[in-house]
């Protein structure tokens, strides 16, 4: 006896795809381990088994608005700072300037990942910061999944409490 009868196709299962709300037949020569009807179907029901906690969005954008307010603040402080402190000739130019363009850097990745979640695609981002779109995305993408995480962690965490 072959264990392989046990994944023959059965017609008194349901042959419907798998994912959710979609009724669509699955192929009649489909086995068990066949469970959608399209690979489309089957992208969708990865996603949805794989996503986070939905997000509001709003609530997401707004407080990423936030994060990108205190990122400027912090930048605009470090500018005031750095131009009163222009005539001391002890403090070393270069590391005042290397402060600024990190500080720029935050503010960018801030902005970025506050347009992300806003649903801006990269192409858009691209454009507005003036490079191609795969440089953006080499660029940032990295940065702002981590930033997004972090984001959900924390509001997980905050709504735990």
């Amino acid at each position: 006896m072959s264990h392989y009868r046990f994944f023959a196709h059965d017609a008194s299962r349901t042959t419907t795809c798998a994912a959710p709300r979609c009724t669509t037949p699955r192929p009649l020569d489909s086995t068990a381990r066949w469970k959608f009807c399209s690979t489309a179907c089957r992208q969708a029901s990865y996603r949805a088994r794989h996503r986070d906690d939905e997000i509001d969005t709003a609530a997401a954008v707004q407080a990423l608005d936030d994060e990108v307010g205190d990122a400027m603040r912090s930048l605009l402080d470090a500018v005031l700072r750095g131009h009163r402190e222009l005539g001391d000739p002890t403090r070393p130019k270069t590391e005042a300037v290397a402060d600024l363009v990190a500080r720029a850097q935050r503010v960018t990745d801030a902005a970025v990942t506050r347009d992300r979640a806003a649903g801006f695609s990269w192409a858009d981002i691209s454009s507005w910061l003036g490079i191609t779109f795969a440089t953006a995305r080499r660029r940032y993408g990295p940065r702002t999944a981590e930033n997004l995480i972090r984001f959900r962690t924390s509001t997980r965490q905050d709504t735990a409490s």
